[in-house]
């Protein structure tokens, strides 16, 4: 996710004509812009799909339930995916001992080139592999002559061809998401929430992109509204501090996916749009608003994404709908649900419903 400090903006407007650093004093926000630029770079285009092995990171996390996905490490189980997590295990055996992503079944052969043995005309002898540190294999050129693993929790030393404790050798095993996920199955990015992935058939990573204005739900695998989904890494949009034609200079900007997130888009010079703006945050009780290019009190802010970002369990947050009547139930920082005053008036102050007339302008007309 983005790095940056929480401070509270104060309401007045901000002079764009000082310099970035007199005006991120004044604010109190003391940032390392370089160090966001960087940060930013890698997050933003942070692309690969290798993951490790023995990662804690729980594979299912980017799957939709009910996904099989052949177990990382090997050929011969299957994992299948419950809430994002991996809910059972289950061995091909038999006279079907491999599981093969195609048809999702345990057949007599696998398919890609996962499991292939490494053995290349260069090779003679006991050589171990990059898919599990405990597999071994006795190759003579390109021939395998036999494959083998080593016992419950030894690895494969590939220096002295002999299976030893993982602490008396260096092995580090990866494999490519498309190495093990079905086919044609949406995935997510975990990276950008507006992209999405799938493997083609032959087993070739292919990336997707949800329409302007929409984040990728993998439970539904569609692009729908970005305030329905919990994201973490929102990405940095095209554009978003203008084009060569007209590039926004010494200017702070919407992030397009919150209400309260924003970016600071550097004077490069004429034509030249800052590519990696450095990313804001307004306080808690604030909304970032781009024409005052200022943060103001959220209750005076319109804002088409979740209004209940930032907000508490049980806190209630003034809706748009016209009247200041409706409010929504905040849980884990999102709407979970909008009530109504009815012929009463939401008062944001006491968070409850009054008879006296309340005006906001996030719900005028």
């Amino acid at each position: 996710m983005y790095f940056y400090k929480r401070r509270t903006w104060p309401r007045q407007k901000v002079s764009v004509t000082k310099t970035v650093e007199t005006i991120f004093k004044m604010r109190g926000l003391y940032i390392s812009w370089l160090v966001h630029s960087l940060v930013l770079t890698v997050m933003v285009h942070l692309s690969t799909q290798t993951e490790h092995l023995n990662s804690t990171l729980d594979i299912c996390r980017l799957f939709p339930d009910g996904t099989k996905i052949r177990k990382p490490g090997g050929c011969t189980e299957y994992i299948e995916c419950k809430n994002y997590a991996r809910s059972t295990v289950t061995a091909c055996s038999g006279k079907t001992p491999y599981f093969k992503l195609k048809s999702q079944s345990c057949e007599n052969a696998y398919d890609g080139t996962y499991c292939d043995a490494p053995c290349t005309t260069k090779t003679q002898g006991y050589i171990g592999d990059s898919i599990n540190c405990a597999n071994w294999h006795l190759c003579e050129g390109k021939k395998p002559m036999a494959t083998g693993t080593c016992p419950t929790g030894q690895y494969f030393d590939k220096v002295t061809s002999a299976c030893v404790y993982p602490k008396d050798t260096v092995c580090v095993a990866t494999y490519e998401l498309c190495d093990v996920a079905p086919l044609n199955v949406l995935f997510r990015d975990e990276n950008n929430c507006n992209k999405y992935f799938s493997c083609d058939k032959d087993f070739k990573l292919q990336t997707h992109t949800c329409d302007a204005g929409k984040y990728f739900n993998v439970a539904t695998s569609t692009c729908v509204a970005k305030k329905d989904v919990v994201c973490e890494n929102h990405p940095v949009p095209d554009d978003v501090c203008g084009t060569k034609k007209l590039a926004f200079r010494n200017k702070f900007v919407s992030d397009q996916s919150t209400c309260r997130g924003y970016f600071y888009c550097r004077d490069l010079g004429s034509g030249i749009p800052d590519t990696n703006p450095a990313f804001l945050q307004c306080g808690e009780d604030y909304f970032f608003n781009q024409e005052r290019q200022a943060c103001i009190p959220r209750e005076d802010q319109k804002c088409s994404q979740d209004r209940c970002d930032g907000r508490e369990d049980g806190v209630f947050e003034i809706a748009e709908t016209r009247g200041c009547h409706d409010y929504y139930v905040c849980q884990d920082g999102r709407e979970s649900e909008t009530k109504s005053c009815e012929d009463k008036y939401f008062d944001v102050a006491t968070q409850k419903c009054t008879d006296t007339v309340k005006t906001y302008g996030a719900c005028s007309a």
